[in-house]
């Protein structure tokens, strides 16, 4: 279940420091042909690169001062060409790669690749460095904001430890076994969204590239420190479903569990879903629903008022497979459990 929205906003530490400035440092002499020789990256395709990288991490700071950039080499996001669309996505991908390789754009020249590449990192450093010393207001406004942050923390922290509490319940009353259908069954680039703690960090099959979407702070800290321990690599973002903070077509596989009962729009959410989705991937559910025993489903439609309110906003009766039909998404798989109170979905 995911909690109230958050925005990400990474912040410069020495470890970040390591780990993208060796790369840039690889990468400076291309960093000054891609500003001041000729025949350099075009700077609209640059600036688009560079603002895909800050559209990710948003630097407040950065989208401020390159937006202006943009506009004076005459990019406009809304009306890019295909040539700066594809460096803008590029952008994006670096931004969520952990310093990890990244193909280039399609059709781009080796120089043209490595300036794009050491204008991307430097605009990952600058948005870190953005994030960490000129984020928020100053004086009095911004203690008030780091007191109201630190309360927040706290009770999001406890309510990550309940979250895991409860799915670990979940798996010994044999959840486990559809978690492993529905995680374990993906491929290729894989997202998952509400990634929570990390429960189904296990169940991922070797060879997957996995990211992680989570609007809880603290419980992708929890998700963190348990994927070292199964020695699982997996580049975690905080942000929400009903806008995914990644490119379209990025992702072979989405992985969803326990999620669309508690997004603020569900039919955004799926959307989302699609669009990240590469043609012929699929999305992967393993939610509660509505039940179609008729006592039971009225039972939960009663009930659900007042779990809604007790539960921070969970959808006790929600029609999965309605949902996931009219999101235009084909159902190739659907497994119901206990009367349809556990649903597995697998659609296209």
């Amino acid at each position: 279940m995911q909690g109230a929205n958050a925005v990400f906003r990474p912040r410069l530490t020495s470890r970040a420091m390591l780990r993208w400035g060796r790369p840039l440092a690889r990468q400076a002499p291309s960093l000054l042909t891609a500003f001041l020789v000729p025949g350099r990256v075009p700077p609209r395709v640059r600036e688009a690169a560079m603002l895909g990288v800050t559209s990710i991490n948003r630097c407040e700071a950065c989208e401020a001062v390159h937006g202006r950039w943009a506009t004076r080499a005459g990019l406009v996001l809304e009306k890019m060409t295909a040539e700066e669309a594809a460096a803008y996505d590029y952008g994006q991908r670096i931004a969520v790669s952990d310093a990890g390789p990244v193909a280039p754009p399609p059709g781009v020249s080796r120089r043209h690749a490595r300036e794009l590449l050491a204008t991307s990192l430097l605009m990952e450093l600058a948005n870190l460095a953005g994030n960490r010393f000129l984020a928020g207001d100053r004086g009095r406004d911004r203690e008030a904001d780091r007191a109201r942050a630190d309360r927040l923390q706290v009770g999001d922290h406890r309510t990550a430890r309940i979250l895991d509490l409860v799915m670990r319940a979940l798996d010994l009353a044999g959840v486990r076994h559809a978690r492993r259908r529905t995680a374990g069954r993906a491929h290729g680039d894989v997202l998952e969204i509400g990634i929570g703690t990390g429960s189904n960090l296990a169940t991922y099959p070797d060879g997957v590239t996995l990211h992680g979407v989570d609007p809880s702070a603290p419980a992708l800290a929890i998700a963190g420190r348990r994927a070292r321990r199964a020695g699982r690599r997996v580049t975690l973002v905080e942000g929400g479903a009903e806008a995914l903070p990644y490119p379209d077509a990025m992702f072979d596989t989405v992985v969803a569990t326990f999620v669309l009962c508690s997004v603020g729009d569900v039919g955004r959410s799926l959307a989302e879903a699609r669009r990240v989705l590469r043609p012929g991937g699929t999305i992967r559910l393993l939610e509660h629903a509505r039940s179609g025993h008729p006592t039971v489903g009225a039972l939960q439609t009663r009930s659900a008022p007042a779990w809604a309110r007790a539960s921070g906003g969970c959808r006790l009766d929600h029609d999965v497979l309605g949902a996931v039909q009219a999101a235009g998404l084909d159902v190739l798989e659907a497994r119901l459990h206990a009367g349809g109170v556990l649903v597995e979905v697998v659609a296209a």
